[in-house]
């Protein structure tokens, strides 16, 4: 029976014990701080329930977003209605839950930083004194096989985001705010007792001070009625990865999932999907014996979506093409239910170009008359 070290229960780790586990290998599922709270959005998309449809049957405390509000850089304001909703939760209880799955169906859960990783003399690894076959690094930008393997992000391919969990119960109501010369957004994510409130900007130099003052305006002038000085405040780094043909996955006996992998969506942030679809696809490799297939199926899968949308970003984040596109959406139905469906996951952005310009006749027609 095949042993596989997993480094991080986060969404791509857990999904990958569970999947291991369930296929009938052993599984050590190390996890560092099993209860902090991780800041991101937590919104759960029809993307990811159709990458882990366990997701569906989880008992979790979580607020259904139906409306989604985009501000654009000039203050105007649309509002998408989400069928499904965006499901919110706390990655705290979510990452939590699917450890609890992944334990159920057999890994073993080992709340210890890996500090102490190198190859087994006969083959393998050792990781924390432990041997293992395959190693699976899903510990996140700063993950410890990433490090060694020397195929840690740069800088120019992470975005910087500051922000504060705010004490509360709000509307389940997300809003995210665009501004003028930036590249990224603000973001408030109600979760069911707290909202998580933040601010995420791309490039390589990142101003701590330039974001908060972006972050208040925000809550100034887009959360009417907000204290958002009731919080605790974060700081994170997340992938923002552009160039995807020479990215490095893995080995003969070793794999990257989830954000260690750099596998996020660049023009929205949206990284819970991947990290669940990832974290399977690993596992399904590993269970096949087919380890060192792993990179080349990511990139008949995940990866295709991937590097269209950061193909795609540097043209979306253009101050006239924000400015057009909520305009479209206060004044049309189709391009709301194109955006609508782009958010969850239904709309794949290698098909978006070919559908908006079949819509591009209808769209601008319900501009001019409005719907």
């Amino acid at each position: 029976m095949k042993t596989v070290g997993i480094i991080g229960g986060g969404p791509a780790g857990s999904a990958c014990a569970l999947t291991l586990a369930r296929g009938g290998a052993r599984v050590l599922l190390f996890e560092r701080e099993p209860d902090r709270e991780k800041p991101c959005g937590g919104g759960l998309t029809a993307r990811a329930f159709r990458a882990l449809p366990e997701l569906a049957r989880l008992d979790l405390p979580w607020a259904e977003a139906r409306e989604f509000h985009l501000v654009g850089p000039t203050g105007r304001r649309a509002c998408l209605t989400l069928d499904p909703p965006i499901r919110i939760v706390s990655r705290r209880i979510l990452d939590r839950a699917l450890r609890r799955l992944a334990e159920q169906a057999g890994a073993q859960i080992i709340p210890e930083h890996v500090a102490d990783l190198a190859r087994a003399a006969g083959g393998g690894w050792e990781a924390n004194g432990r041997s293992v076959d395959v190693l699976v690094g899903a510990g996140g930008m700063n993950d410890p096989l990433a490090r060694l393997q020397n195929v840690v992000l740069t800088r120019d391919e992470r975005a910087t985001a500051v922000g504060r969990f705010v004490r509360g119960n709000f509307a389940p109501c997300i809003v995210v705010r665009f501004f003028p010369d930036q590249r990224g957004y603000a973001w408030w994510f109600p979760r069911p007792d707290h909202a998580s409130l933040g601010i995420e900007l791309a490039g390589e130099h990142f101003d701590k001070e330039l974001a908060w003052k972006l972050l208040r305006q925000f809550a100034a002038e887009d959360l009417p009625g907000v204290d958002i000085t009731n919080g605790e405040d974060y700081g994170w780094s997340g992938p923002a990865v552009t160039r995807w043909d020479a990215r490095v996955f893995g080995g003969p006996d070793w794999l990257l999932v989830g954000d260690a992998a750099g596998l996020a969506d660049v023009t929205t942030g949206e990284g819970i999907s991947y990290a669940l679809a990832s974290g399977k696809l690993a596992a399904e490799c590993i269970l096949c014996d087919d380890v060192g297939g792993y990179p080349a199926r990511l990139h008949e899968s995940l990866v295709p979506e991937l590097a269209k949308s950061a193909r795609l970003h540097p043209k979306l984040y253009r101050g006239w093409v924000l400015r057009l596109s909520i305009l479209a959406l206060t004044r049309s139905r189709t391009w709301r239910t194109i955006n609508a469906e782009t958010a969850h996951g239904f709309q794949s952005y290698l098909t978006l170009k070919r559908r908006v310009y079949r819509a591009l006749p209808r769209v601008i027609g319900e501009v001019i008359i409005g719907t």
